[in-house]
């Protein structure tokens, strides 16, 4: 005899949602509280440090200390906005001053530096 149990929720007078998403599909992939790649950071740098430079005590307490500071750090900013370390990256290659454009062909004029150059 199989031990199959059905459980089955009670009748609802709500009307149930036909497009509902499933929070999984939702919530941010994060390995230990901290996004992928900033995990794999942390992991390939504690073992850098603890195999590649030496077991050593100092090397130990470095170690010991980046896991615990740096990765909480990093987790509570990952609490803050799971994309925060992606979106920062992405800033960098922007660029500080966009010039003006009156039409779709106009001519870009140079941009001139606000603080001139030293002699």
């Amino acid at each position: 005899m199989s031990r199959l149990t059905i459980v089955t929720s009670p009748p609802t007078t709500e009307a149930v949602d036909p497009h509902a998403i499933h929070l999984s599909l939702l919530r941010p992939v994060l390995v230990a509280g901290v996004e992928p790649e900033i995990a794999g950071v942390e992991a390939t740098t504690v073992f850098a440090l603890l195999f590649l430079v030496g077991l050593h005590v100092a090397t130990i307490f470095l170690a010991a200390f980046y896991l615990l500071v740096v990765h909480s750090v990093m987790a509570w900013v990952a609490r803050q906005d799971p994309a925060m370390v992606r979106l920062y990256l992405r800033s960098l290659t922007a660029r500080d001053f966009y010039p003006p454009n009156a039409r779709m062909r106009a001519s870009i004029p140079p941009v001139r530096p606000s603080i001139p150059p030293s002699a």
